[in-house]
């Protein structure tokens, strides 16, 4: 039997170290350093697996633009993406920037952090304009410290490897995984500690017989930003819910969902390395972990009423025709059950 390069590594390391967790199993199919999805794609969008509210037009970069323009009015602005992908909503924000205060543009840095170096060409083709504008990072440990920031993700958090817990007879469980008789086993064992870390801090109910994802890198994200910077307002745009709707019993099989070739699965336990797996996120984590670093949640709405708070009129020039695939990104963000109600927007400030 054939078996492509991350499921070779996955079974290679069940084989040596036994049953690993979910999270692991998740990280090696996304983040391998030679073999995972999101080491090794080079397109995104409609020609690839998954496409973001960006590769729909200009529109969402351009509010967002405004809003770190309003935050940057004196002094040397510094504006970092988590997770910039191609470079599309950076290039949208620069050119913002570049048409509507010259003054403001010539000082700005713009900070990349893309851990995926495959597609740092598709970057640098997108920002050819910008070129002595933006900086590339592969981690956010690489960052500097940087005195104001006005720091924005789209599609981040939500691409995290994930521990999945359950509580199987009144016991809260892990879910882990082996493999026998050519296929994956689910194995439920007793939670790792960073698993019930979580729970406790963030007080998770976890009903009988369901399937929960639990984000454990979240703290750390923080508190990196807050170390680096001194000040910084942080917009993040991601699908989700607040605690109490994620871990609803009536959402009892989780979130966690395979996207391949635009087809969605949800058993994630096939096309290793080939498929991008997601979950949705917890907001209420990102607001407690936010504010145990002094971070404070000031805004938390979904991504069309942001768009209407935050100038989306007024970035539709009066006069100016807009092009086809801002009209339809227009269309996609406004209209109910579309991406602008699906989306949430967290917006916090330091």
């Amino acid at each position: 039997m054939m078996f492509n390069s991350v499921k070779k590594e996955i079974l290679k390391e069940i084989k040596e170290k036994g049953d690993i967790s979910f999270r692991r199993y998740m990280d090696l199919c996304l983040y391998h350093p030679k073999y995972g999805y999101y080491t090794r794609i080079k397109k995104l969008g409609r020609e690839g697996d998954f496409f973001t509210s960006a590769h729909l037009g200009s529109i969402l970069g351009k509010v967002i633009a405004r809003v770190a323009l309003e935050y940057f009015d004196n002094g040397t602005p510094h504006i970092v993406e988590l997770g910039a992908g191609e470079g599309l909503l950076a290039k949208d924000v620069l050119d913002f920037f570049a048409r509507e205060n010259m003054e403001i543009y010539s000082k700005t840095t713009f900070h990349i952090v893309e851990r995926n170096e495959s597609i740092y060409r598709e970057i640098d083709r997108n920002l050819k304009e910008h070129s002595l504008k933006f900086v590339l990072y592969k981690d956010l440990e690489d960052l500097p410290e940087i005195e104001k920031a006005f720091v924005f993700s789209n599609e981040f958090f939500d691409a995290f490897p994930v521990h999945i817990v359950s509580k199987k007879k009144g016991m809260l469980v892990e879910l882990f995984v082996s493999y026998k008789d050519g296929t994956y086993v689910k194995r439920y064992k007793i939670p790792s500690k960073e698993v019930l870390k979580e729970i406790e801090e963030l007080n998770i109910e976890v009903c009988e017989n369901c399937e929960f994802e639990i984000n454990s890198d979240i703290e750390k994200i923080y508190k990196l930003l807050s170390g680096r910077f001194t000040s910084f307002k942080m917009v993040t745009i991601d699908y989700g819910y607040g605690q109490e709707e994620l871990y609803n019993p009536d959402r009892n099989r989780g979130t966690l969902m395979g996207y391949y070739k635009h087809r969605a699965y949800e058993n994630v336990f096939q096309y290793e390395g080939e498929m991008d797996i997601t979950s949705h996120v917890n907001f209420d984590a990102l607001i407690h972990y936010g504010k145990k670093f002094g971070v404070e949640s000031v805004y938390f709405k979904n991504q069309r009423q942001f768009l209407l708070d935050n100038g989306l009129f007024e970035v539709l020039k009066e006069g100016e025709e807009l092009s086809l695939k801002d009209s339809f990104q227009l269309k996609t963000l406004l209209l109910p059950d579309s991406m602008g109600d699906v989306f949430k927007v967290l917006v916090q400030q330091k």
